[in-house]
C-alpha cells in the first residue's frame, strides 16, 4: 500500500479500519510525520535495519507485531514478549480489532518492508499516536496535538528507562513483570519514580552539584515505620525476598555472613550521605526467612517482620493499583516472644552440644527507693516472668538486703532470657542484674536482652487500673461459664501484690506489642515463687553445687540437672529441670514420688511401663509449645494436624482405661495420670473429622477442611472459580473458529497457564486475530492469550485471593475453637510429663548403687556409703564412698580438715546433692540414706571479688556468711568452705571460729565446716555433748626420691585432724619450677621450726606456773585453768 501525501484531505473509511488494528504500527509511515529521532536512537536502528535487509525472508504484513520481536533462541527457549503499549493505551484498539476483517490486514503488499529506505525501516519501531495517513499540520485536530506530545514524553520516559527504543531484553522483562503480576511488580518497587528521570550529568565545573535523589515510594514506607521502630531491626518483603535497608543492613551482613550492597545507613537524611541516591540493602530469600530470624534474635537483637498485605490481583482490581503495595510491620520477635517455630532457640545443635536448656523467661522487676544505708539498705522488689512458649507464670513480691542475694536467687532459678526493667532501680540491683546478664559466657548460658519502661510516681493505681480493665474485658455479662472463669481471673488477679501488680501491668502492655497479651489469661498456671512448699536453694547453691550448669564453661553437662535427665520429651525435660531446682518439703509428695519411681521399677510392672516408654518415644514434636502456639494462633496446618494426631494416639493408647483402677498401678501418681490421657479423645477426634489430612500434611490451605466442613464463604468462592475455569474451556471453541482448525488445546509453560500453542509454519498462524498477544515461542511455535482469556484469567485470580483469605479466616476460627480446650489439652501433656519425669528418675534408680531413701520430720542426715552423682558418673574411677552421720539431738557439725586436693569439697558437696536428690524423690547414690526434711541448703564456697560492686574477695565472702547466719534454721544444711581465709591469719580464724560457734549453739543448723585453721580443731572441748565433731580426710605419706613428701590422698573420711595441709604437695603436681619449690621447702621448714620452738617454751612456761600454782596453794581453780593451757600448747605441738 502505497503512502498517502500529506495533501490528503480525510483518510477514507477503510483507512480507519487498518488504524483500529495494531499491525498498521508497522506499517510504512509517511516522511512528514516522524520527528527528528536522536542521535542514539538513529544508530541503533541503523544497525537493525541491515539487520532486516539482509534477512531472507520477510514476514507478512499482519505478522509484523510478532515479528518486532524475533524468535531468535537457537536453543528453543521461551522467549517472553510484551503485550502491545497501543492495546493497552488505547482502549478502543481490542474492540476494534474484534470485528476488523481480515481481509483488511491483507491489502498491505508483502514486499512493503523491502521496499523501504533504511530511515523508514527504522521508523517502524518508533512509538506512534497517529494512524498510518497522517494529516497536515494545517487540518490537526488541537486535540490529537495535546494527546500526541503528551504519549510522546511517555515514550522517552520509557526510552531513558529501558535504554533505547529497541532494548528487547529490558521490553521481554517488562512483560514478564507484567505478566508474573505480585512478585514482579513489588521486586521492581524500589524502582519506582513517578516523575522524570533526570537528566544525565554533564562533564564541567557544573556537573553534580547536588547529590542525592528524591525518596522512591517503597523507600518513604521503609522510613516511616522505621521511625516508629527505631530500635528494631526490620526485614521487608519484597516480591520473592525479604530485604534489609540502611543500618539493618550492616547489621544483617555482620551477623548473617551476607552482602550488604553500599548506600546510605542513616534514616534522617544526614548532610554526610547526601551524595549516596539510595539505601544500604541486603537481602535473603523468602523460605529462609525463620532460620534468619532466629540468628538474628539469638544475637540479641529485636526483629521486626514487614510485609506486603495485599496481593497482586486484589490490588490489580482495587483503586491503588499504580500506587505501591501496602505494607505493615506484621511481626515482632525477641529471645522471649519467639514461637512462630515449634523449635523456637533451642534447635537440636544445641541439644547436641550439651549447652544448658534455655528456659524461654521474660522476666520483669521493679523495686522501690532503697531505705537505710549500708549494710542495712533495704528494697521491696517485685517480679513477673512469663514463659510465652508454654504459658507459666511465675510472680513474687519480697524485700531483699544490701547484697541482693534474694534477687539474684530469682535470676538464678528462672534464668530468663530477657528482662524488663520497670522505673530506676538501685545501683546494686543495677549491678548484679548487669552482671549476671552482661556477657555470653555467664551463668544463664547466654547474653540477656534488657528493656527499661518508665514507671510513674501514680504506676501502683494506674497498674490496678490497667490490670482491671485487661481482665473485666473478658466478661460478657451473658452468665455463661466463661464469665464465670473472667471473675475468677479478676479476684485472683486483683488480690496479688502492689509491686506485681505493677510488673503485671507492665508485662501485658509489652507482651501486647508482640500480639502474646493473652498467656495472662491462664491464671491457672500462674505460681507464687516463694511458696514455702519447696526446699529453698540460693543462687550462691544454684551455683556452688552445679544444678543447673557446672562450673567451667557453663554447660549442661556435669550438673546435677544432666545427670538426672533421661526424659524422651521436652515437656518432659522442662518440668524435670523445675523439679530439681525445687525440691519438695512435703513429706506425702515427695513419698508418692519415691513410690511411684519403686512401682516402676518392679519387674511385675515391666510390660505396662514398657507401654508407656514406647509412647513417649512415639511422641517426637513439643506438644507443650505446639498448644500455646494453637492458643495463640500462630500454629501452621500441618502443625495442627500433627498435634492433633500424636495426641489421638495418646489418647487412645490408653482408651480402655476408664478409671484410675483400671491402669494395673497401684501409684495414685501415675495412675491418676495414665486416666487422664484417654479423656480428650472425643475432641480430638472431633476436630480431627473436620480436617483433609492429606491436604493438611501438604499444607495445601484451599483444600484443608473437608467438603461438608467447609464454610459458605469458601464453598461460593470455590463455585465461582469453577465457572470461570468452565467458561475459559468453553472459549476454546472461539479460538478453534478464529484460527479455522480443530484441536486447540490450553498449554501451561513456565507457570503461564492457558496459552493457545500455534505452530509458526502452519495455515493457522496467519489467522491469529492482531488483538491477541503472544506471551512467549521458540522457532517452532508461538503461545498466545486472547483478550477474553486474560480477563477471564483475572476474574479468577480474585476469586483465588478472595478464596485464601476465606480459609484463613475458616483456620484461625478452627485454632480458636481447638484454644477453647486449651487447659485439658494442657492438663493432659502435663500428665505425660509427669510420667516422662517419673520414667527419667527411674532409670537413675535402676543404676547400680542407688538406694531409695527413708523420710523422718527430724532434721538429719545418715547416709552410707554415699558417693558424688556427677563426680562418679563423668570419672571412669571407682569413686571411694563415705559414711555422714548428722543430727540435731547428736552431731549436727563436722569440723572437716585435710591436705589441699583430698576430697574436702567434693565430700561437702557429695551430702548437699544427696540431700537436694532425696527431696526430689529420687533415688541417691548410697548403700542406705536416712533424711529428715530440710528446708533450705545455704553454700559458701570458692573466692571471688566484686569489683562491679567495689567489694573486696574478704568482703564478700563475709556479706555472703552473714546472709546465711540470717537465714538458716534448725532445718537447714549449712556448708562453710575456709571461711577467713581471705585475710590475716589471727583475723581469720578469730572469724571462723567465732562463725562455727554461733552456727553450733545459736541457730542449730546442720553444718559442714571446712578450714586449714587447725587451730580450730580445740573447739570441739566447748562441745561435751559431741555437737561438733573433727573428722578429716585420709592420706598417706612417704619419701619421695628426692627427700621430698609424697603424698597420696585416700579419699576417706576419718575421726580427728590433720595437722597439716601439704600445699607444697599441690605445688609439685602443678610444676611449678623446681628452683621455686627448693627455696618454698626451705621456708617451710623454717617457719615450722620457728612455730615449734615458740610452742616448746609456752609449754615449758605453762609447765613451770602448773609447779608454782601448786607449790603455792593459789587454789583449784587457778590450777585447773593452768593445766587447761598446758594441755592446748600440748595440742599445738
Amino acid at each position: 500500500m502505497a503512502p498517502h501525501s500529506s495533501q490528503s484531505s480525510a483518510p477514507s473509511p477503510s483507512l480507519k479500519r487498518k488504524q483500529a488494528t495494531i499491525s498498521s504500527f508497522f506499517t510504512q509511515k509517511p516522511s512528514s510525520t516522524p520527528k527528528p529521532v536522536t542521535r542514539s536512537t538513529e544508530s541503533i536502528a541503523e544497525k537493525t535495519s541491515k539487520k532486516r535487509a539482509a534477512s531472507p525472508a520477510e514476514p507478512t504484513p499482519e505478522r509484523k507485531r510478532a515479528a518486532s520481536i524475533q524468535d531468535h533462541d537457537e536453543d528453543e527457549d521461551d522467549i517472553v514478549v510484551p503485550p502491545s503499549k497501543r492495546a493497552r493505551t488505547d482502549g478502543s484498539v481490542i474492540e476494534k480489532a474484534k470485528t476488523a476483517p481480515a481481509q483488511a490486514q491483507a491489502e498491505v503488499p508483502l514486499n512493503t518492508a523491502s521496499q523501504l529506505s533504511s530511515s523508514q525501516r527504522t521508523d517502524i519501531f518508533k512509538f506512534q499516536s497517529s494512524p498510518a495517513t497522517a494529516l497536515s499540520k494545517e487540518t490537526e485536530d488541537p486535540e490529537e496535538v495535546e494527546r500526541r506530545k503528551e504519549k510522546e514524553k511517555l515514550h522517552q520516559k520509557f526510552v531513558r528507562k529501558l535504554g533505547g527504543p529497541d532494548c528487547l531484553i529490558g521490553i521481554g522483562r517488562a512483560a514478564a513483570s507484567d505478566l508474573g503480576g505480585a512478585a514482579g511488580e513489588a521486586e521492581g518497587e524500589e524502582e519506582e519514580d513517578d516523575e522524570p528521570a533526570p537528566p544525565p550529568p554533564t562533564k564541567g565545573k557544573g556537573a553534580a552539584k547536588k547529590g542525592g535523589s528524591k525518596l522512591t515510594p517503597m523507600e518513604k514506607q521503609v522510613i516511616e515505620i522505621k521511625r516508629n521502630h527505631m530500635d528494631t531491626v526490620l526485614v521487608i518483603e519484597v516480591g520473592y525476598k525479604f530485604r534489609f535497608f540502611g543500618e539493618d543492613a550492616r547489621i544483617a551482613a555482620k551477623e548473617l555472613g551476607i552482602v550488604c550492597i553500599p548506600g546510605k545507613f542513616r534514616f534522617d537524611e544526614h548532610p554526610s550521605e547526601a551524595h549516596l541516591d539510595r539505601f544500604a540493602s541486603a537481602s535473603i530469600p523468602v523460605h529462609r526467612l525463620h532460620v534468619h530470624v532466629k540468628r538474628l534474635i539469638t544475637a540479641g537483637h529485636k526483629v521486626g517482620v514487614v510485609r506486603q498485605i495485599e496481593t497482586a490481583a486484589l490490588k490489580a482490581a482495587g483503586d491503588n493499583r499504580n500506587a505501591p503495595f501496602v505494607r505493615k510491620l506484621t511481626n515482632l520477635y525477641t529471645k522471649g516472644t519467639y514461637i512462630d517455630d515449634v523449635e523456637g532457640l533451642e534447635g537440636p545443635a544445641a541439644a547436641a552440644g550439651g549447652a544448658s536448656p534455655a528456659t524461654g523467661y521474660m522476666l520483669c522487676i521493679t523495686e522501690t527507693n532503697a531505705k537505710g544505708w549500708g549494710n542495712d539498705e533495704r528494697v521491696h522488689v517485685g517480679v513477673v516472668a512469663v514463659q510465652p512458649a508454654t504459658g507459666d507464670v511465675i510472680y513474687d513480691d519480697f524485700e531483699d538486703g544490701f547484697m541482693r542475694s534474694e534477687i539474684e536467687t530469682r535470676l538464678l532459678h528462672i534464668a530468663p532470657c530477657e528482662i524488663l526493667i520497670v522505673g530506676e532501680m538501685s545501683k546494686a540491683s543495677e549491678k548484679l542484674v548487669r552482671h549476671l546478664s552482661g556477657s555470653k559466657m555467664n551463668v544463664f548460658g547466654d547474653a540477656v536482652r534488657l528493656e527499661r519502661a518508665p514507671k510513674k510516681k501514680t504506676a501502683a493505681a494506674e497498674a490496678h487500673s490497667h490490670v482491671s480493665g485487661f481482665y473485666a474485658g473478658k466478661m460478657k455479662a451473658t452468665g455463661t461459664e466463661e464469665d464465670v472463669q473472667a471473675v475468677k481471673l479478676l479476684q485472683n488477679v486483683l488480690e496479688l501484690p502492689e509491686h506485681v501488680t505493677v510488673c503485671l501491668s507492665a508485662m501485658i502492655e509489652h507482651m501486647t506489642e508482640y500480639g502474646l497479651e493473652h498467656v495472662f489469661d491462664l491464671t491457672k498456671y500462674f505460681q507464687p515463687f516463694s511458696a514455702r512448699s519447696h526446699m529453698l536453694l540460693n543462687g550462691n547453691t544454684l551455683v556452688s553445687l552445679e544444678i543447673y550448669q557446672n562450673q567451667t564453661d557453663h554447660s549442661a553437662k556435669g550438673s546435677l540437672f544432666w545427670t538426672l535427665d533421661r526424659t524422651q520429651t521436652r515437656f518432659g525435660q522442662r518440668l524435670l529441670r523445675r523439679w530439681v531446682g525445687r525440691p519438695l518439703l512435703d513429706k506425702v509428695r515427695l513419698e508418692e514420688r519415691t513410690d511411684a519411681i519403686e512401682e516402676l521399677t518392679n519387674p511385675v510392672r515391666t510390660v505396662i511401663v514398657e507401654r508407656v516408654k514406647r509412647l513417649l518415644s512415639k511422641i517426637k514434636s513439643d506438644l507443650e509449645k505446639s498448644l500455646i502456639r494453637i492458643y495463640y494462633g500462630k500454629c501452621t496446618r500441618p502443625e495442627l494436624l500433627t498435634v492433633l494426631q500424636t495426641m489421638q494416639t495418646i489418647a487412645m493408647e490408653f482408651a480402655d482405661v476408664n478409671s484410675p483402677a483400671d491402669t494395673g498401678f497401684e501409684s495414685s501418681l501415675i495412675s491418676e495420670a495414665i486416666a487422664s490421657l484417654p479423656t480428650i479423645l472425643s475432641d480430638i477426634t472431633r476436630f480431627l473429622d473436620k480436617i483433609n489430612l492429606h491436604a493438611a500434611r501438604n499444607d495445601d490451605k484451599y483444600s484443608f477442611f473437608r467438603e461438608e466442613e467447609e464454610t459458605e464463604e469458601i464453598g461460593e468462592e470455590k463455585l465461582g472459580i469453577a465457572s470461570i475455569e468452565h467458561e475459559l474451556q468453553e472459549h476454546l471453541s472461539v479460538a478453534s473458529e478464529r484460527l479455522q482448525r480443530k484441536g486447540v488445546k490450553y498449554a501451561t509453560v513456565s507457570g503461564i497457564e492457558y496459552l493457545i500453542e500455534i505452530e509458526n509454519n502452519s495455515l493457522a498462524i496467519k489467522k491469529v486475530p492482531a488483538s491477541w498477544i503472544k506471551v512467549s515461542g521458540t522457532k517452532k511455535v508461538s503461545r498466545f492469550h486472547t483478550p477474553e482469556v486474560i480477563q477471564l484469567i483475572r476474574q479468577r485470580d480474585q476469586h483465588k485471593e478472595a478464596l485464601a483469605a476465606a480459609c484463613d479466616k475458616a483456620f484461625a476460627a478452627l485454632l480458636g475453637d481447638i484454644a477453647t480446650q486449651y487447659q485439658s489439652f494442657r492438663d493432659c501433656v502435663q500428665s505425660l510429663a509427669t510420667l516422662d519425669c517419673l520414667l527419667s528418675l527411674a532409670v537413675i534408680a535402676q543404676q547400680p548403687g542407688y538406694v531409695k531413701p527413708e523420710f523422718t520430720e527430724r532434721p538429719c542426715l545418715h547416709v552410707e556409703q554415699g558417693r558424688h552423682p556427677m563426680v562418679e558418673r563423668i570419672l571412669t574411677d571407682t569413686y571411694v564412698p563415705n559414711d555422714t552421720n548428722l543430727d540435731p539431738d547428736g552431731t549436727r557439725a563436722l569440723l572437716v580438715t585435710g591436705p589441699n586436693m583430698g576430697g574436702k569439697s567434693s565430700y561437702v558437696r557429695q551430702v548437699a546433692l544427696i540431700a537436694i536428690m532425696g527431696q526430689i524423690g529420687s533415688y541417691v547414690p548410697a548403700a542406705s540414706a536416712k533424711l529428715g526434711l530440710l528446708d533450705a541448703v545455704f553454700t559458701r564456697m570458692g573466692a571471688f571479688d566484686n569489683m562491679l560492686a567495689g567489694e573486696s574477695t574478704f568482703m564478700v565472702e563475709l556479706s555472703e556468711t552473714a546472709d546465711i547466719l540470717k537465714q538458716a534454721t534448725p532445718r537447714s544444711l549449712v556448708i562453710l568452705d575456709e571461711l577467713g581465709r581471705g585475710t590475716s591469719t589471727h583475723d581469720g580464724v578469730a572469724i571462723a571460729q567465732a562463725v562455727l560457734d554461733y552456727m553450733v549453739r545459736n541457730i542449730r543448723s546442720l553444718t559442714l565446716f571446712i578450714t586449714h585453721y587447725q587451730h580450730l580443731s580445740r573447739m570441739v572441748r566447748s562441745f561435751p555433748n559431741k555437737e561438733l565433731r573433727n573428722v578429716h580426710m585420709r592420706f598417706t605419706e612417704s619419701g619421695g626420691k628426692n627427700g621430698d613428701e609424697e603424698i597420696t590422698f585416700l579419699y576417706e573420711v576419718a575421726e580427728g585432724v590433720a595437722h597439716r595441709s601439704y600445699g607444697l604437695n599441690v605445688a609439685r603436681l602443678a610444676n611449678l619450677p623446681t628452683s621455686v619449690l627448693e627455696v618454698a621447702k626451705t621456708k617451710s621448714a623454717e617457719l615450722e621450726e620457728s612455730i615449734k620452738r615458740k610452742r616448746v617454751a609456752a609449754l615449758a612456761g605453762a609447765v613451770g606456773r602448773v609447779v608454782e600454782v601448786k607449790g603455792g596453794g593459789d587454789g583449784a581453780s587457778a590450777e585447773d585453768e593452768l593445766v587447761e593451757r598446758l594441755l592446748a600448747s600440748a595440742d599445738q605441738l
